[in-house]
């Protein structure tokens, strides 16, 4: 077996540093209280870095109170210790009594990482049959891939939600940078070092902003939870087993089994309450959270009887109908209509490839992406890249609308592009976002965001630049 690196930075700092293979949880005692003695991220996300970290940052958001259970816990004195996922989830007060869900498809922040071998996890809090109202209600959602957590809580004051942004580094931060092992296997989810925590307010102008999958009303509006595949057969979720076992847990959780099967634990759950749940994991559950919460109606929601159609034609009308308003810009992308959104053969070799490096068999080196496995027809209809042949404006329209059509704060730099009215939109703006669509995948100016979406094809890049220049 290849052991890896040392997580601790030095016994002083992690007293309690314990290393293990990959797979194998690596715990830590109390991580240090002193996080100026920490070296500098060695590359810090590009969106991100220019905001405060750690202690500046965390004093900066302590001092604007808030009414929700989380901001109560976490800026609580002394500072709580959150040195990995299972910390986290007892800072959130869900590491009791509480609820999970697994998504192989998201049309959320993350889309672009999440499969069923590298699913979303959200935890929440378990509601009664009765569907009552939780008195606090804090839920967390995390994907393997990228070294940060979303976070929102209810306050108890208003009744309104609040979102939050919480980052954390680990020692590989801090030793020329963090490779995919790190990052898609068990070791993200340990040995944090420090976290920056960041209010809604904080990210709204970077491609992290809660409010634009969360206030579809636009700026100032009331904020809402998102569940788009809020009925039965709850497409894409697992595991799901009880009342009546859906096509989703058949499919995905077996291939996410298959992926963790040297696992301890995904997102703080172990592999074995997953494999094994019955009612504490499913997307039943987090139906009944949102409807608890008053969150039933859900803007251009999956039609439950799209897997039904999809599975017994070519295509599905509803899903059509419901893509169209997508494409559109009049909401986020629909859900993928079938259940499984992978391309197989990439699906097998990167799952063969995890499970060679977490046993040993491979060298941690040789890992291979388990992120965008998606297969041609799932990069369309969930709208990574743009129909073939589309014209300048629809590209535009299905890739740009969900941060830049009117909605968002006007006070932001970014408000200025609208998509929903190119036509009245000054040639600076115009000329700005053609420089933008040409600047390298990995830059942080790249429009739309990679975290969005994939590069624009040639010729629907070209489409959408003739289309600025008018």
């Amino acid at each position: 077996m290849k052991h890896l690196p040392s997580l601790c930075l030095v016994s002083l700092l992690l007293p309690a540093c314990v290393v293990g293979d990959i797979g194998e949880v690596i715990a830590t005692d109390e991580a240090t209280t002193d996080w100026g003695t920490l070296p500098p991220v060695s590359a810090p996300d590009p969106e991100l870095s220019a905001l405060p970290t750690r202690e500046a940052q965390y004093s900066a958001f302590c001092a604007t109170p808030r009414g929700d259970s989380f901001f109560q816990a976490v800026c609580a004195t002394p500072r709580p210790s959150i040195t990995d996922v299972a910390s986290l989830l007892k800072v959130a007060k869900l590491d009791e009594n509480r609820a999970f869900a697994l998504t192989g498809n998201s049309t959320s922040l993350v889309k672009r990482a999440v499969s069923s071998i590298n699913p979303r996890l959200i935890v929440f809090p378990r509601v009664t049959e009765m569907r009552e109202r939780p008195a606090e209600m804090t839920a967390l959602g995390f994907v393997r891939g990228e070294p940060f957590v979303e976070i929102v809580s209810r306050d108890l004051s208003t009744g309104d939600y609040n979102f939050y942004l919480l980052t954390f580094e680990r020692q590989c931060d801090y030793d020329g940078g963090c490779d995919l092992a790190s990052l898609l296997t068990e070791e993200i989810e340990h040995g944090w070092t420090a976290f920056s925590i960041y209010g809604e307010e904080d990210v709204e102008n970077t491609s992290f902003d809660c409010r634009s999958c969360h206030q579809p009303d636009g700026y100032g509006a009331k904020k809402i939870l998102r569940m788009q595949e809020l009925e039965f057969p709850w497409t894409h979720w697992f595991p799901q087993r009880f009342v009546q076992r859906t096509d989703s847990d058949r499919v995905l959780t077996a291939q996410f089994l298959e992926a963790h099967a040297h696992d301890a634990q995904y997102g703080g759950i172990p592999i074995a309450t997953i494999q094994n749940a019955i009612d504490e994991g499913s997307g039943a559950q987090l139906e009944a959270l949102l409807v608890a919460e008053g969150q039933a109606a859900q803007p251009n929601a999956f039609d439950p009887r799209i897997e039904a159609e999809a599975k017994a034609g070519p295509s599905s009308p509803i899903w059509e109908k419901q893509f169209t308003v997508s494409l559109a810009g009049d909401s986020i992308s629909v859900p993928y209509p079938l259940v499984d959104v992978t391309d197989p053969a990439l699906r097998a070799e990167r799952t063969r490839s995890y499970l060679d490096v977490v046993t040993g068999a491979a060298p941690r080196q040789s890992l291979l992406d388990l992120r965008d496995l998606f297969s041609a027809d799932a990069k369309v209809k969930l709208g990574l890249v743009p129909p073939p042949g589309a014209s300048g404006r629809a590209v535009l329209t299905q890739l740009c609308s969900r941060c830049h059509d009117g909605r968002s704060n006007p006070a932001l730099r970014r408000s200025a592009f609208n998509v929903k009215n190119l036509d009245a939109m000054p040639r600076e703006v115009k000329d700005a976002a053609i420089l933008r669509l040409q600047e390298p995948a990995t830059s942080p100016l790249r429009m739309p965001p990679w975290r969005a979406a994939d590069s624009l094809p040639p010729a629907e890049l070209a489409a959408a630049i003739e289309e600025l220049r008018k």
